[in-house]
């Protein structure tokens, strides 16, 4: 594919229902129109873009957060190639202009990430729908709600002395998430016990360790999602240490005097 090849202003690229849609101009009035096929999520180069996001959590947020421009990289490490050029179909069996029509494609393809992502058959939300069921696939809950709670460290329904005391959680979180208020606990988390310890700073103990176990229990069949969260608390650690230092200091120097 040709990344200087320059597309004439007579020529016309659009994408449409059937496929990407070029109109050559092949002298006076006469146009030559080739249509160029979608391809389909399900097949080869559609599910390696899925299977390549379901394995990269971390760029699977990038793509949630910025679109498809984050999605360069993924397109450059698999080498997803256009529709077009990952056929079976002989060059000898296409005509001139098809040759020129799909030199022109190939060029438009490169430049638009968000056309890249169409014509391999995929939405934005389809795809990130189509990790997330993957995720659910490989580590299914039998039940979701339940299993939420027992890792958050909520009480059984039975040991309250009723069941019907407000909204089920996938209904509250539902609700939270609407109203941009999951950062606020909510009335069936305030059984969840957070333990607090101090530990020496000199000392070798790994504090992240066993919540970094609980964190993959939250997260079954999301790869890494523990190791980010170790990574995540050795920060929070290190920058708590930092915070921490002038004031230890203080206290030793008043101390001393």
């Amino acid at each position: 594919m040709s990344r200087t090849l320059r597309i004439p202003e007579d020529v016309q690229i659009k994408l449409e229902q059937e496929g990407l849609k070029i109109d050559v101009p092949a002298g006076g009035n006469a146009v030559h129109t080739v249509i160029l096929p979608r391809g389909s999520r399900d097949e080869a180069q559609g599910q390696k873009l899925l299977q390549d996001l379901r394995r990269y959590p971390r760029d699977l947020a990038e793509f949630i957060d910025k679109g498809p421009e984050a999605l360069r990289s993924s397109f450059k490490r698999l080498d997803i190639v256009p529709p077009w050029r990952s056929g079976t179909t002989k060059k000898s069996q296409y005509e001139p202009h098809d040759v020129l029509a799909m030199a022109y494609a190939d060029v438009v393809w490169e430049r638009d990430p968000s056309l890249q992502l169409e014509l391999l058959g995929w939405t934005r939300e389809a795809l990130i729908a189509a990790v997330w069921e993957a995720w659910e696939q490989a580590a299914p809950l039998p039940n979701a709600d339940a299993a939420l709670l027992k890792a958050a460290g909520q009480l059984d329904a039975a040991t309250r002395g009723t069941t019907s005391e407000g909204p089920s959680t996938a209904e509250w979180l539902a609700e939270m998430a609407e109203q941009g208020r999951l950062h606020l606990p909510g009335p069936q988390f305030h059984d969840v016990v957070i333990g607090l310890q101090i530990v020496d700073p000199g000392s070798n103990t790994d504090i992240g360790a066993s919540l970094a176990d609980e964190t993959g229990s939250l997260l079954p069949g999301v790869p890494g999602a523990a190791k980010g969260h170790s990574l995540v608390a050795a920060q929070v650690s290190l920058r708590a240490e930092e915070l921490a230092a002038p004031l230890r200091n203080r206290l030793t120097t008043d101390r001393k005097s």
